[in-house]
């Protein structure tokens, strides 16, 4: 069963409750328990969510039940997404990572930027990634309004919204989606999307945190497994946020996927390759990265690798590039064998 977080739901009671509804009684009617909806850690069936908002639409005589929702919601519902993607650098990064790990919020969904090189926009296309769904227009209003409203709010109101467009059919009255979206609506298209300006991917978002941001990414990468993503990936990116910091042994790395370090190797061995491969692999592209920076003295470099020894850091340069670290990083020629 696919799931969304209960976070969806954010306002609907509040909302329902505007409208002259008892959302109590609707909630019950789709079988969503007590509580669920107002507990942002929980989880509902997806398709509940998609009867209930076209259910709620028509029992309260709102046709733009959905886009009024959307209103009422901002990034918060993401959770620890919301947070990676508030603190991207600009616009087309935080397109990409939503893209990335929207299945955090529901794996039956997708948000997919496209690039229109025709017409010079870009494409954030909504999917619902499920079979025999039936009408959806409500969820769907609700979910593209919702990136409109994200993506004004992070260009700080900036007017980045260059059209809209619904798979379905209008369900609204025209000047409830003009005062929404303040930008062309096209019905019965191809996809669901809003359209952006090329420019505007490189948009900054201001008050924008690296760290909060890494540390967002790390959480999403450690506990949310995609299931395109094979382990090795996500061992090689834990092992490279480890070294240097005393905890990249092989038990180090299993405890952080919860795994017994056999399961943990069994599983790697499997996709082909080992723990020790893996840090070996890390260890060459982070060795890479730090050479090129002149400031940074190679004991330093040999401690932020693991490696006790210098002499252990330039045995595998040798290894790796057939150089030696100095040769690396260009400042002298090797002098070869002693």
């Amino acid at each position: 069963m696919s799931m969304v977080r209960a976070s969806g739901l954010s306002g609907y009671r509040e909302l329902v409750g505007e409208l002259g509804g008892d959302p109590d009684a609707l909630l019950r009617r789709f079988r969503i328990p007590d509580g669920v909806a107002d507990d942002p850690q929980a989880f509902l069936s997806y398709r509940s969510l998609i009867r209930l908002l076209e259910w709620s639409a028509r029992e309260l005589d709102c046709p733009d039940f959905g886009l009024q929702l959307s209103t009422r919601q901002d990034l918060g519902i993401l959770g620890p997404l919301g947070v990676a993607v508030r603190n991207c650098d600009n616009l087309g990064e935080a397109m990409q990572t939503a893209s990335r790990y929207m299945f955090v919020h529901s794996p039956a969904i997708a948000f997919t930027p496209q690039l229109l090189e025709r017409t010079g926009r870009v494409r954030l296309v909504f999917q619902i990634l499920l079979e025999r769904v039936g009408q959806a227009a409500q969820v769907t209003e609700l979910s593209v309004g919702l990136a409109a409203r994200t993506v004004a709010l992070l260009a700080h109101e900036i007017r980045t919204l260059a059209g809209v467009r619904f798979s379905h059919e209008r369900v609204a009255p025209l000047r409830s989606y003009e005062a929404h979206f303040g930008a062309p609506v096209k019905f019965g298209a191809e996809q669901s999307a809003i359209e952006l300006e090329l420019s505007a991917l490189t948009l900054p978002i201001s008050d924008a945190s690296v760290e909060l941001r890494q540390l967002a990414e790390d959480y999403l990468q450690l506990h949310h497994e995609d299931p395109q993503t094979p382990l090795s990936t996500r061992v090689r990116m834990v092992i490279q946020r480890s070294l240097g910091t005393g905890s990249s042994s092989c038990n180090d790395v299993a405890a952080a996927f919860a795994l017994h370090p056999r399961t943990f190797q069994r599983q790697l061995r499997a996709e082909g390759t080992t723990f020790e491969c893996l840090k070996d692999e890390a260890r060459a592209e982070l060795a890479r990265r730090y050479l090129a920076n002149p400031e940074l003295p190679m004991s330093q470099v040999a401690a932020l690798l693991d490696y006790s020894e210098q002499s252990t850091l330039s045995r595998s340069c040798r290894r790796w590039f057939n150089l030696t670290p100095r040769q690396l990083r260009g400042q002298e020629p090797d002098p070869g064998p002693q």
